[in-house]
């Protein structure tokens, strides 16, 4: 199931903020959200890396997740530290406990204030110049 894509309502392009390219980031654009799982333990890990933070193992298989998941803690930002983000102000970021196991972080994209617990849902946000993020919001 493609996640929804929504435009990222900032001003500019930012996407000389993202990683370099990835799987991870081509899923995005592709409305699906992966992470690697680790071969040896199993575990996924975020953010992407080159070996598991929980086994050393190298060897993993991007595994595609739902994006459902609970706010596990939340910060807002009330001051922008980037020109993109100034039409966003102010703006929360959450860590989502994924039902797959996993926390993740992203921009909270439906405004207003997130409570600890609260259904969230993954979506993707694209960026002007065709990149994309994922982001969250309320789950329905």
């Amino acid at each position: 199931m493609a996640l929804e894509l929504r435009e990222f309502p900032g001003a500019g392009d930012p996407s000389y903020l993202l990683p370099p390219p990835s799987e991870f980031l081509s899923a995005l654009r592709e409305g699906r959200l992966v992470l690697q799982g680790c071969d040896a333990c199993g575990r996924l890990r975020y953010p992407i890396a080159p070996v598991c933070p929980y086994c050393g193992g190298e060897a993993f298989a991007w595994q595609e997740l739902s994006g459902r998941g609970t706010v596990h803690s939340w910060a807002r930002y009330h001051r922008s530290y980037l020109p993109e983000f100034e039409p966003l102000m102010p703006y929360a970021v959450v860590s989502v406990e994924l039902e797959d196991g996993v926390r993740i972080y992203g921009r909270f994209a439906d405004g207003g204030e997130p409570e600890i617990g609260l259904a969230v849902r993954a979506i993707v946000e694209r960026w002007p110049g065709g990149e994309c993020v994922h982001a969250f919001v309320r789950a329905v």
